[in-house]
């Protein structure tokens, strides 16, 4: 009896190494479920309108003054999200360019079905004339930072699709994080 116990427990040992489980408690959770519950200050941000948004391949054109640039491979709902016109780039990084890098829903710190949490990551811009030598030294860096945003629709419930969702949402929260090491 004790050898197949052995037996067993050292078969069930390796599933539970290696099986992958989200925990709100660490890993990309974890600092941004800091940002929510610390700093999390409600506030309706100005969208662009459809008429204000020219969308190319890689980049999408607000007002034709401000660019946000994004990779090619981006996840379509994401896409959909800098379609819609909610991220200003002035708004985030004081620069008429925004170039982003990542991009993640934070699902396990949705806290109803009419809020959507997601993370992204943009690089520094290059140094503009207006920015102070600490500003210009963070600007020269090639570590991207952290950004956290949700997105509120009122009239969604859990059966409402991710593109009705985006349709009618929403910039409520937008904050830097971190700097990602």
């Amino acid at each position: 009896m004790k050898t197949v116990i052995q037996i067993i427990f050292l078969i069930l040992i390796p599933f539970n190494i290696y099986s992958q489980s989200e925990n709100i408690n660490s890993g990309k959770y974890h600092p941004a479920k800091e940002i929510f519950e610390k700093k999390y200050k409600k506030k309706d941000y100005l969208k662009f309108t459809e008429l204000q948004v020219k969308i190319e391949t890689n980049k999408v054109i607000l007002n034709n003054t401000k660019t946000i640039e994004f990779a090619e491979k981006l996840d379509y709902k994401y896409k959909l999200i800098l379609q819609n016109g909610f991220l200003d780039p002035y708004e985030i990084n004081k620069s008429s360019y925004l170039k982003i890098a990542s991009f993640d829903e934070l699902s396990l710190l949705n806290p109803n079905p009419q809020t959507k949490r997601f993370k992204f990551w943009i690089f520094p811009t290059k140094a503009n004339s207006n920015q102070t030598d600490f500003e210009k030294l963070l600007s020269s860096r090639i570590n991207p930072d952290e950004y956290y945003l949700e997105l509120t629709n009122e009239n969604a419930n859990e059966n409402t699709s991710y593109e009705d969702f985006i349709k009618n949402a929403k910039l409520t929260f937008l904050i830097f994080g971190t700097i990602i090491i």
